[in-house]
């Protein structure tokens, strides 16, 4: 099948950013959403972006040319003739059911729609249509006109097919995809996120690091762009406490801690608020945050609970390794991936430090079997020659 029309439903900073891509990867697109203003605003963020895009010599494409192809409506009449469609509204099951069932009224049968949620289970979204085997999950990184990492994620519904087509179309957008074999609440990518921040957490909680040392050892000894706490604050406290809440709710299993949601009780969500675990300049204006040089945290515990739950999506063959360092790379700007990183700190270390948290309570901390496996057969990492990767 040729795709040559792409429709985004939602012109929030998502739709607007994955329309964007579509324009400029060169496929008619139309935008949808409630709201002319929402559209409008829309549409100058666009053009804003694709003049810089321009101006910098980055795009050679005349601007007004890649802003002829696109459409911008408030009915769901402009999606009559496509042959993608793209969801990207709030994170809100009815909602997501309510754009469903609309595409799957509207648009041709051969149609494929997508949904952008990063955490929602697709199978629930696909329920909503009379089509399931063409429903199929594109998860999309914020901003999308700069992220390169788009997770493609089948639901049980969802046919070959229409899971390489998927796959095709994000290779022509210019991004990379992961696919999942099957899905799982907050895919690849929140799941490590989420579990990044519940050792941060309980670090903190039991008075293991305080929250700067705890960043300082992110950013200066595993030299992520951001300390955790940090790039909480940055995607918004309120936004973490939702995806956590997901995954609990449909059986991840769950590590107490109270930090992140006493926050959001006392309306400090991070940058958006100007207040979160630092202070900003101003609501919605974020400025790196200063932090110690020197830290006690030992990176190989803060990264201990993310690389289990790595270990257990390899062990139940839904990614490999490589899969999820390229996530981590492309999705969250690491400078480089997960599983190199715990290679190079030794899969020992970060296995022991499983063990003894298990030890004390932490049942989520239980080390899986492909983890005992490689202790147990001597691959600890790069200094024995083999781990996650050989060497």
């Amino acid at each position: 099948m040729m795709i040559k029309k792409i429709v985004v439903v939602g012109a929030g900073t998502m739709g607007h950013g994955i329309a964007e891509v579509a324009a400029l990867s060169g496929f008619k697109v139309g935008l949808i959403d409630i709201s002319w203003d929402f559209l409008n605003r829309a549409k100058d963020r666009i053009t804003e972006s694709v003049t810089r895009l321009y101006e910098k010599g980055q795009i050679k494409e005349k601007v007004e040319d890649i802003l002829g192809r696109m459409e911008f409506n408030t009915s769901y009449d402009i999606a009559k003739d496509a042959d993608f469609a793209i969801e990207a509204v709030p994170e809100n099951l009815e909602l997501k059911k309510n754009v469903f069932k609309s595409l799957d009224d509207i648009t041709p049968s051969h149609t494929i729609l997508a949904t952008n949620t990063s955490s929602i289970p697709i199978s629930d979204i696909a329920e909503a249509t009379k089509r399931k085997d063409k429903v199929i999950g594109m998860h999309f990184f914020n901003p999308p006109v700069i992220m390169k990492l788009v997770e493609v994620i089948p639901s049980k519904y969802t046919s070959d097919e229409v899971t390489n087509l998927t796959i095709e179309l994000a290779k022509k957008m210019n991004k990379i995809p992961v696919k999942l074999k099957y899905e799982i609440p907050g895919f690849v990518s929140n799941r490590i996120f989420i579990r990044l921040l519940q050792e941060a957490c309980r670090e903190v909680e039991n008075g293991e690091g305080s929250i700067e040392e705890i960043d300082s050892a992110a950013r200066n000894k595993l030299k992520l762009p951001m300390g955790l706490f940090e790039l909480a604050d940055y995607v918004g406290l309120d936004v973490i406490v939702d995806i956590w809440d997901v995954l609990v709710t449909r059986g991840t299993p769950d590590v107490k801690c109270s930090l992140y949601k006493n926050k959001v009780l006392e309306k400090s969500l991070g940058v958006k608020s100007g207040k979160g675990f630092y202070t900003y300049p101003a609501p919605g204006k974020y400025m790196k945050v200063q932090l110690p040089n020197e830290s006690k945290v030992d990176p190989a515990k803060l990264i201990s609970l993310a690389v289990n739950e790595a270990s257990w999506m390899i062990e139940n063959e839904i990614v490999s390794a490589k899969d999820i360092d390229t996530v981590m790379i492309y999705g969250f700007n690491f400078p480089k991936g997960l599983l190199e990183m715990a290679d190079e700190l030794g899969l020992d270390n970060v296995y022991t430090y499983l063990k003894d948290i298990y030890a004390k309570g932490y049942d989520t901390y239980r080390p899986t079997n492909l983890l005992e496996k490689m202790i147990k057969e001597g691959k600890l990492g790069k200094k024995s020659g083999e781990g996650f990767y050989k060497y």
